[in-house]
């Protein structure tokens, strides 16, 4: 498989072994996949991957289509820019029909980090109202 891989601080496509999925794991073929801040900083060398991912290959979310053609978006712990990513069943999510490949490529993570800091970190209720800068 092809993918895009840091070296010396710099993006190249370069060619990988299939990725082989593990028990309780999907293998996925990525059709788009999200840019995040934890991206840019692991090819500038300032954010390591959780162990088991890969520490060369980027991307902590993806959408694609499993072995068995389903559309899937998934949270990784890295590795989804690339043609093929395993993950475990449990970060994975359909897609709707109506949902495209970029928009379900970039979502899972940034979803989650937005659900995270509104309602694990600052608490926000039912009924609550935020305002939002940015």
């Amino acid at each position: 498989m092809r993918a895009a891989v840091i070296r010396e601080g710099a993006l190249h496509i370069e060619e990988r072994p299939d990725p082989v999925p593990g028990d309780g794991e999907l293998l996925i073929r990525v059709r788009a996949s999200g840019v995040n801040g934890a991206d840019l900083m692991q090819r500038a060398g300032r954010y390591p991957p959780p162990p088991g991912a890969p520490v060369d290959i980027p991307g902590l979310e993806c959408a694609g289509e499993t072995e068995d053609g389903a559309r899937v978006m998934a949270l990784l712990p890295g590795g989804g820019h690339a043609e093929l990513v395993t993950v475990h069943e449990s970060h994975v999510l359909p897609v709707p029909e109506h949902v495209g490949w970029p928009e379900a490529g970039g979502f899972v993570e940034t979803f989650a980090t937005a659900h995270d800091a509104l309602f694990t970190q600052a608490d926000l209720k039912p009924g609550e109202r935020l305002l939002v800068h940015g």
